[in-house]
This record gives structure tokens, sequence and C-alpha cells, in this order.
């Protein structure tokens, strides 16, 4: 009301005052105002549509941004265009009701004001989404879309569904997301800057190993329908994803033409040398979340994104996936047991336990991988701290062999490191290096444990045993080699050394060697035929070495055995 009032006035002192055309000029500034500001907005939206062509099921945090800015700056250039807007109509209707013998004069002054420019108005924004359909995985490519039971009511439906919907704790892994087959996403440069080059999603493959996502490969196509292939050079962790997945890049690794990628002829690769200079954002094309109390170390995992489902239905084809990926936490899993013989004591030739059983159960502590060096040019991945094993071993010697005779124990000490009954101790991985398209890996551990071993003060008849005790530490280093997935190599050098002297208090046991130095070389050929690794078979060589300057004992194991897990599966009652 102000406004009109103002312009009330100002048309009738320039009236009065004989300045008759004054107002046109006034026209004029309104004019350019109106039409810098739609042009503005036009420009402003032109560039949110190019952001939005960007967007996918993965939400790029930077990409989200940027498109709460450009929506808000949109708002804001709406709102001016209203006020001048609303200022022109005024203006226009004033002037008609002054001179209104004029009235087509002033209608060709507004030609350039138009009701359907309204259509620039501000209005209420809403958030950009993009639709996904949310899937439950389950192991051996087996996908059921989580609506399947959505309007079914019967009984056998309400049982199916507690017992395949069931995220518990024990078998829920998290959500992996994966865009619209055919989704558009753009490019960066090694400076994470975007490209103006944009690809079509098609499919993704991962490998989750030793608490993260170890290998990431993304098939994607450019607009002639030719299969690009990048992945990732480092593993990224499962606990950190949402942190640190938006600043990792996949790298170009080769390209298959359209007809070779449809008749499957997967070996003709052919370079593109132009890709080498473009890298994909990790979360441009994956997403993975898990829910509150499953923020846990998975077990080993291989898929292939998308599946089809039960029925043999696409499962991105019409939106983005999301898959809700299920494990069974059995202890099996878990707890890694041996049992085996050893040949040398089976066949007299030593001392050695008869029979030995080994548990050791694996615990990640820092499972985070970091280029090796810092280096831009691809030397492997490192970790530190990445795990701790705690184990245990018990062997079993024959009964007239099993005692150190301690009254030779100057010149038969490395019988209380070969006679020892029971080990229990910690294997820390203090440093591992491994290199993503190689087969071996290399790490630094360090161990601790405590060990047994017995001599008799008695007789056979009437035994008086005890138990000589020692607290071994130590370091050493530890080559793999895998010729298969399933069969491989290992060897282990360790320098450690038994400590007796503090853990001993028995009197008669005052003349026992104080520190005992000793070298250990470990070899070991394994296979799982099953494909489990905690259901293998193995053979092991090992030697030790009296490491001490006066002494040049020495004692051999040659053990074959089979390494297995507990059956720790629920019991199931069948009711009468």
């Amino acid at each position: 009301m102000r406004t009109k009032l103002l312009l009330l006035y100002m048309l009738w002192a320039g009236m009065v005052w004989g300045q008759n055309n004054s107002y046109k000029k006034e026209i004029d500034s309104l004019k350019e105002q109106y039409n810098v500001s739609k042009e503005k907005i036009n420009n402003l939206e032109k560039n949110f549509e190019k952001l939005k062509s960007n967007l996918t099921t993965t939400f790029s945090e930077d990409l989200i941004t940027e498109i709460k800015n450009s929506q808000r700056d949109i708002q804001s250039q709406k709102d001016i265009f209203k006020n001048i807007y609303l200022l022109v109509e005024s203006y226009k209707s004033i002037l008609e009701k002054i001179k209104k013998e004029q009235k087509k004069t002033i209608d060709s002054l507004f030609v350039f004001y138009k009701e359907e420019d309204k259509a620039y108005f501000p209005e209420t924004v809403k958030s950009e989404k993009v639709e996904t359909k949310t899937y439950l995985y389950f192991g051996e490519n087996k996908v059921i879309d989580k609506d399947l039971f959505s309007n079914k009511k019967s009984t056998e439906t309400e049982l199916l569904k507690s017992l395949l919907l069931d995220v518990g704790k024990e078998s829920y892994l998290g959500d992996i997301t994966i865009p619209k087959k055919g989704q558009k996403f753009p490019f960066y440069n090694y400076d994470m800057i975007l490209c103006d080059e944009h690809y079509s999603f098609q499919k993704l493959a991962i490998e989750i190993k030793d608490g993260y996502f170890n290998d990431i490969v993304a098939y994607v196509t450019d607009d002639s329908g030719d299969i690009h292939v990048f992945t990732n050079q480092v593993g990224i962790s499962v606990l950190f994803y949402s942190v640190y997945g938006k600043t990792k890049l996949m790298y170009y690794l080769y390209s298959i033409r359209k007809e070779d990628f449809t008749n499957e002829n997967l070996n003709q690769h052919y370079q593109d040398n132009a890709l080498k200079k473009l890298y994909i954002k990790v979360t441009d094309i994956m997403g993975y979340n898990y829910k509150i109390g499953n923020h846990y170390i998975p077990h080993d995992l291989a898929v292939e994104l998308p599946q089809d489902d039960v029925e043999g239905n696409k499962t991105n084809e019409k939106s983005g996936a999301i898959y809700q990926i299920k494990q069974n936490t059995f202890l099996e899993k878990i707890v890694e047991l041996r049992a085996y013989t050893d040949f040398l004591a089976l066949f007299g030739q030593s001392q050695n336990g008869l029979a030995q059983i080994e548990g050791r159960a694996k615990f990640y502590l820092f499972p985070y991988p970091f280029r090796f060096m810092w280096s831009k040019k691809y030397l492997g991945q490192v970790e530190y701290l990445p795990s701790v094993s705690p184990y245990v071993n018990y062997s079993k010697f024959d009964d007239k062999s099993k005692y150190v005779n301690i009254n030779k124990i100057d010149s038969m000490r490395f019988e209380l490191v070969e006679k020892r009954f029971l080990t229990m101790g910690l294997y820390l991985e203090a440093f591992k290096w491994q290199h993503k398209n190689a087969p071996v890996s290399l790490s630094v551990f360090g161990v601790v444990d405590y060990n047994l071993t017995q001599t008799n003060f008695g007789t056979e008849e009437i035994p008086e045993e005890i138990a000589i005790k020692a607290l071994k530490y130590g370091m050493g280093i530890n080559l793999n080699v895998k010729r298969f997935n399933n069969f491989g190599f290992s060897y282990k050098f360790e320098y450690s050394g038994f400590n007796y002297e503090d853990f001993n208090s028995d009197k008669r046991l005052l003349n026992l060697p104080s520190w005992i130095p000793v070298v250990k070389h470990e070899a070991e050929i394994f296979y799982h035929p099953n494909g489990n690794p905690n259901q293998a078979i193995f053979t092991r060589l090992l030697t030790y070495n009296d490491a001490g300057n006066s002494n040049n004992q020495a004692f051999y194991q040659f053990q074959f055995g089979y390494k297995f897990s507990i059956g720790s599966r629920s019991i199931k009652q069948n009711l009468e």
C-alpha cells in the first residue's frame, strides 16, 4: 500500500510540474530489473538441473551441499523477482487509473510484463530424492524383495517374515546401495575436481576381507555402449566408510567393446588413454550403511551386484537398489582349531608331541589400510596394528619322554622348549603390507606366551610332577603367498626368548637357565577343498635353534593335520 501511494505521488507530481514523460524513465528502469532477474533465475535453474544430473543413489555429500546451495540461490532470486513483479504491477495499475485515455500507450510500455511470469515466484523447495528399492541378500547370490510379503497376511507368511526379515545383531551386516542401471554419474580428476564427463552405471563387484572393502570393481558404459572397468587401489575400512569413502577414488583398468561384452568375450580388452586421467568417487557408485548396534567387522564376503531376485526380476532396472547383507555368525567362522600329529615323533625320530591341538581366534584392532609411503604411484597398502590373535596349544607326549631331566639341564637345556605341553599367548600383527594385484603379503608381528613344561622328582611308579613355567616374548616376520584362493604357502621367521628365572620359585629349580634365546623357522602349505578357510588340511615344518653363544642345540617338527571349526549351531527339537 505504501508503494502504491508513493507511486501515485510521483506520478501526480510529474504531471503537476509538466514532466509528463518522466514516468517512462521509471518504467524503463523497472523493465531492466525485471528482465535481469528473470535471466538470473533461468541461469541458476540450468545449473541446478546440471547438478541434479550428477546425483546418484549414493548421495555424495559434496554434491548434496552444492545442490542445497543452488536451491537457496534460486529461492533468493525468486524472492527478488516477486518484489519487482509486484512493483511493476502496481505501477501499471496506477498509470491506467491516472491516464485512462492513454491505455494503449501504457500497454505498449509494459509489454515485458506477463501474467505467466508468476511461475518465477518462489515456492516450497522439495529435497531431491532418488527412489530406491530394498532387497535382502542372503549369500550365494540369493536375493529377495523386502516387499514380497507386504500384502500377505497368512500365518505361514508371518512366520516367513519373522525368519527372513530378521536383522538381528547375529546376522545383519548392513546396507549396500547401488544406483539404478544406466544412472549417470560424474568423473573427477586426481585433485577431486569435478569433470564434464558423465558415464552410466552397469554393475559392481565387491570383496570384503579383513575388515575392509578390499576389492571394488565397477563396470560403467559410455554413450556408445562400450564397457569401462574401474577399481580401487587401497582398501576402505568398513567401520569408517561413511567418513573416508568420499575421499577415495577408483582408477581405470581396461575397456571392453560393446559387442565383446554382449558375446561374453571378456578377454578382448583394450586401453582408452583418455580415461587414465579420469577417476570415479567410490561413494558415487556404492553406498554402505550400518544399523545402530551392528557396527562390527563382518566375515569375508564376495558379492556381485545387482543380482536378480529369487523370482528372476531385475533388482535395479527401475530404481536404485539397497541390499541388506545378512550373515550367520556361527562360532565356527571365528575360532580356528587345528589337530595334528608329528611324523618325527610318530616314527620315534624325535621326542615331540605325538598329538597336538591348537586353537586361535582373530580379533581386529585397526583394520584401516593406507597407501604405502603415501606415494601417488601405487606401491601397495599398509596397515598398523590390524589384528591380535589369542591362541592356545596343547601337546600330548609319550609317558616315558614327557619329562625334562633336571639333572642334565646344563647340557640339555633346550628340552625345556621342546617338551612344552601347554602354551597360551597372544599374536599381535604390528605391521602388514600387501599389494592388491599381487598374491603375496608381508607382516611384522610380536608374540608373547606363557609356557608349561613338566619334570618329575619322583619315580615312574610314584611320580612327583612339577610344572616349569616360562614367559616367551619376541618378534618376527610372516610371508604369505597364494597359488589359488584356497591353496597357499606361509613362512615365518621368529626371534624370541624364554624367561625362566622370574617364574619358578621352587628351590629344586634353581639351576634352571635364566634365559634361552630361540630362532624359529616355520613353513606351511595349506589347502581347503570346500572353499572354507576354517576347513583345511596342512603340512608344516618347524625348526627351533638355541641362539645362545655357548649352545648349538636344535629340534625339528614335521606336522600333518587338519584345520577345522567348532560345530556350534542351534539345536532344533522336533515336537510330537
